[in-house]
């Protein structure tokens, strides 16, 4: 017979095997109990995987561009350009005219465009973004402007002057009435213009090419029908049209 001190009771010797061969029962059972987990866990692991996989092919397929790129880069008539239109090389620009980095890439394009205007076609399109409450509302302006031949003069005031509205909680149609007032608008016809079906579906057509790209962001460059990370400035742009325009020349 054998003394348990944590009881206090008396076992005899078949008493402490039997509680022996029961404390080796548990813990078999706990060894088997967590092999059984592991080996769940890795199943719901390569589980998880494969879906996260077949997810993004999924995601992929439907996000990828559905019609060729050149062929959404393709220049059209009433595309907003500036420069040589039947220059060898062309930068497409997607926007948004309350973007910061938008505003800040806009002295940088504007000094190329005067110094590239026989070289390049500089071509801007829409991309308003849903984050940015005066983003449509701005485009809208500019593009009625254009209406009236002085697309280019809103472009340039909403850039200039961007500080002073862009970040806006609310739309506010008026900050862009009195920047039509200042580049002598027509004003009867920019009401009229600027509600109408045609000038928003000028825009949503620039929109959805840009989602046709699968484009996350603004302002997003194409050059001659290639995407390119954003230049570091205006020495890093001059030099990527630079190089552009003289393969362009070798191969002629």
């Amino acid at each position: 017979m054998e003394y348990n001190k944590q009881n206090n009771l008396v076992i005899t010797k078949r008493e402490r095997k039997e509680l022996y061969r029961q404390e080796k029962a548990i813990e078999e059972q706990a060894k088997q109990h967590s092999k059984k987990v592991r080996k769940w866990t890795k199943r719901v692991v390569t589980l998880l995987l494969i879906a996260g996989s077949i997810v993004g092919i999924f995601w992929y397929r439907s996000n990828k561009p559905v019609t060729p790129t050149n062929e959404i880069l393709s220049v059209v008539s009433d595309d907003w350009v500036k420069g040589n239109k039947d220059a060898p090389v062309t930068i497409v620009e997607y926007l948004d005219f309350e973007c910061e980095a938008c505003g800040a890439y806009y002295p940088v394009i504007k000094r190329l465009s005067e110094e590239y205007k026989d070289e390049v076609r500089f071509v801007v399109r829409y991309f308003p973004l849903p984050g940015h409450k005066n983003s449509m509302t701005s485009a809208l302006a500019v593009e009625a402007a254009g209406k009236q031949g002085k697309y280019w003069e809103m472009h340039n005031t909403l850039f200039e002057n961007q500080r002073d509205w862009g970040e806006k909680q609310t739309p506010d149609p008026k900050i862009f009435e009195n920047y039509a007032r200042q580049i002598e608008l027509d004003m009867n016809q920019y009401e009229k213009d600027i509600i109408s079906q045609e000038v928003k579906s000028r825009i949503e057509r620039d929109r959805k090419s840009g989602q046709k790209l699968n484009l996350q962001g603004t302002p997003s460059f194409f050059l001659n029908g290639e995407k390119i990370e954003n230049p570091q400035g205006y020495e890093d742009f001059k030099s990527l049209l630079q190089s552009t325009i003289s393969e362009k020349n070798k191969s002629r």
